[in-house]
């Protein structure tokens, strides 16, 4: 039988590898704060019933962040971006938490205990110690294609031309009770733009939010939300799985409007079992740990 692991190992993990920063998020401390509405599409009727989805355009509210758990991480490190979302309407809130990678870094609590505590910088280097992380990869695999993945292109020009994705899978039950198991994802409707090598080598330290100011000036951007049905063999329990994918049905259209006062985010967390009635969350072992971590978290900083 596996002992659970509590909220404040996960935190305890972070702040090990990062650092511990007075009223910042354990992780992705780095952000910036936007308003914005999310229209449902009609095809969203095809996976399920709910009341906060009646076709009326609901406020969102936005956060785009920079990943690490490193407040002052420079915005071109080869490392995630996220969004999180807040969607509310009557009695009804949906919370939606992505990244920029398709897969995440751990399939297991244990697995992310191991992929921190490989990387907690060496005192004589000040970087993670190569033979740990080749260590924890040995023992988890799970933790080896995000890092490869992001490693892969340079960082994205804009908050505004990433594509996100939940990772985890989620249960959306239609008016007849039938299931159906879905990640998410967001696509840029300005497509995904990368910076080129002299843009990345030259950026600078906070150009995301900069961009962001600049392009919202000029007017509203949009992002299309699609649910992923898995193809024949999808794991729906292991986020690091990358999906073949079956078909999509678009959800709808995340509109970023303006930007927003640090304290509209500040002051609010984004927990990712807030879920309106007709979603569900998957039995992911890391969907149902993140809550509790995010509980710990807002204590501390508050």
């Amino acid at each position: 039988m596996t002992t659970p692991v509590s909220g404040a190992a996960f935190i305890n993990a972070l702040n090990n590898t990062f650092g511990r920063h007075p009223l910042a998020r354990a992780s992705h401390p780095k952000g910036v704060c936007a308003s914005g509405k999310f229209t449902p599409a009609a095809s969203l009727n095809k996976l399920l019933a709910s009341p906060l989805f009646d076709g009326r355009a609901l406020p969102a509210l936005v956060r785009f962040s920079v990943g690490s758990g490193n407040p002052n991480i420079s915005d071109s490190a080869r490392v995630v971006r996220g969004i999180a979302f807040t969607l509310t309407g009557g009695r009804e809130r949906y919370d939606l938490i992505m990244l920029s990678e398709p897969v995440f870094f751990a399939a297991t609590t244990a697995s992310f205990l191991s992929f921190m505590a490989a990387r907690i910088a060496d005192p004589a280097t000040g970087k993670p110690d190569p033979a740990k992380v080749a260590e924890h990869n040995s023992r988890y695999p799970d933790g080896v294609k995000q890092p490869a993945l992001i490693a892969a292109h340079p960082p994205t020009r804009s908050f505004l031309t990433t594509a996100y994705f939940s990772n985890n899978a989620f249960c959306f039950i239609d008016a007849s009770g039938k299931v159906t198991t879905a990640r998410i994802a967001a696509e840029p409707v300005l497509g995904v733009q990368y910076l080129s090598e002299a843009e990345e080598k030259d950026a600078l330290k906070s150009y995301l939010s900069a961009d962001l100011a600049q392009r919202l000036e000029a007017g509203p951007v949009q992002f299309t939300l699609y649910a992923l049905l898995p193809a024949d063999g999808d794991s729906l329990v292991d986020s690091t799985a990358e999906w073949i994918g079956a078909e999509r049905i678009v959800m709808g259209t995340l509109e970023i409007q303006a930007m927003a006062a640090a304290e509209s985010c500040d002051t609010h967390t984004f927990m990712p079992l807030n879920l309106p009635k007709g979603i569900e969350p998957s039995e992911d072992p890391i969907l149902a740990a993140r809550p509790g971590a995010y509980a710990v978290s807002v204590t501390r900083r508050t």
